[in-house]
């Protein structure tokens, strides 16, 4: 019984030493690993046009001010605030009785003024037949002409009169110049409008087809895509991104950019046109642009997913010599769906790895994957 005992308690401690050992190795030593496989994109050189993308504001491309004309009570208000109006629509009345009287006045005073210039020209004609039959004098003949040029004159000055008392007499009619929309009324019935000073501004009527859209550009962004010159930048194309990010239907197109840098902004400034025959886009509407300038040669497009952030910037990881990866800062340009620009940075036929990136360190041994069937 002992001797069985003595031998299953040996056989117990040999197995023991023999598992320590299996497990003791020198420290420091790992396996080797072999290579990571990794998917790639292989680069081509492509053209990709230089894009910005701004804040920007919707203005009218013309927004109206209307303002009285003459001074009086306001008697009516006819239109419908954010109502479209057409050119010549009476948009407010003013109380036209004291102009209609004064216009009465003038032409009163006009009928007399005509009727004195009669009166003189005759007597002007009848001392000049006298002063040919030598029965007057040179002097009666010159004062009777006198008096009938200053008739002449004071009755052409009655008639200014009267069409300065008609167009205050018309001006009781506010209309409006353009076809637009309406804005808020600024003033109701029974205010006194002046047209000097701020009690003069009735409403605003903004021509709602057509906008303009001011944004800034950097320095940068406009020596990129224009080469800084203003002329360069004259008709690029503009879309406008939503707030969804989704793109504006009708596109724009660039019709000024300030030769100058705004010392105050920093920025170059532009305006591009709209159309906006829905009248979707809203005068003070606050949108963000994006701008198309000049084509980049030997650029790349490459997916997102392939880029890194590292101590220098953005890059990534390519298959380089020895098929171990290797790291490349790039320059990028604008996103295009899914994919991004790459200016510099990469060359055609780089093999630019797109996934693993987590476990990838430079230098590591890496194969290329079988494409997925």
């Amino acid at each position: 019984m002992s001797v069985c005992k003595s031998t299953s308690v040996e056989g117990v401690l040999w197995f023991a030493c023999l598992m320590a050992l299996a497990g003791c190795r020198p420290q420091g030593v790992a396996p080797v690993p072999g290579p990571l496989p990794v998917t790639v994109v292989t680069v081509a050189a492509v053209e990709v046009a230089h894009q910005a993308v701004a804040p920007a504001q919707v203005e009218g491309v013309r927004e109206v001010e209307i303002r009285a004309r003459v001074t009086g009570i306001l008697q009516a208000v006819t239109f419908a605030e954010g109502a479209p109006v057409k050119a010549g629509d009476v948009l407010f009345r003013i109380d036209p009785a004291p102009y209609a009287a004064a216009h009465a006045l003038a032409k009163a005073q006009l009928a007399q003024e005509e009727a004195r210039a009669r009166q003189a020209a005759d007597e002007a004609a009848r001392q000049a037949k006298l002063f040919a039959d030598q029965a007057a004098s040179r002097k009666e003949a010159d004062d009777a002409q006198a008096l009938a040029v200053a008739a002449q004159g004071a009755r052409d000055a009655a008639a200014a009169r009267v069409e300065l008392a008609r167009l205050d007499l018309e001006f009781c009619e506010v209309r409006s110049p353009v076809d637009g929309v309406a804005g808020r009324r600024l003033r109701t019935e029974g205010a006194l409008v002046n047209p000097v000073g701020p009690d003069g501004l009735l409403t605003t009527v903004v021509r709602a087809d057509e906008v303009w859209v001011r944004f800034g550009l950097s320095e940068d962004d406009f020596e990129r895509l224009f080469g800084g010159r203003a002329a360069s930048a004259a008709g690029a194309p503009v879309a406008l991104l939503r707030p969804d990010g989704s793109t504006h239907p009708v596109a724009g197109r660039v019709d000024f950019a300030a030769p100058e840098v705004d010392a105050r902004l920093g920025t170059v400034q532009l305006r591009a046109r709209f159309a906006n025959p829905d009248g979707d886009l809203l005068a003070g509407q606050f949108v963000r642009a994006r701008v198309t300038g000049r084509k980049a040669k030997d650029a790349a497009l490459i997916p997102q997913v392939a880029l890194v952030q590292a101590p220098s910037g953005r890059s990534v990881f390519v298959i380089g010599a020895g098929e171990r990866a290797e790291v490349r800062s790039v320059t990028l340009g604008e996103t295009q769906g899914t994919d991004v620009a790459v200016l510099a940075g990469l060359r055609p036929g780089d093999r630019v790895i797109l996934d693993q990136l987590h476990k990838l360190r430079p230098g590591s041994p890496v194969v290329v994957a079988p494409a997925k069937k």
